[in-house]
């Protein structure tokens, strides 16, 4: 398992929510960051210091890239 983190930032790019996502692969924390109830402008998902996703709060979480 590899703890990912999910950070959701409000429009001035601040983080305003920030958890910690245990998952087998890139799918699954993608998967598990899109399922979670969120209120934010962008959400990602990061793995140490490589940008997994990043998508859309307002969106139903559609993906910008991946």
């Amino acid at each position: 398992m590899t703890a990912y983190r999910l950070f959701c930032l409000d429009h001035s790019r601040k983080i305003t929510r920030a958890e910690l996502l245990e998952a087998m692969d890139d799918s699954e924390a993608i998967g598990l960051a899109q399922a979670a109830p969120f209120d934010a402008v962008t959400c990602e998902v990061w793995d140490v210091n490589r940008l997994v996703t990043r998508f859309d709060g307002r969106n139903g979480g559609a993906i910008h890239g991946r």
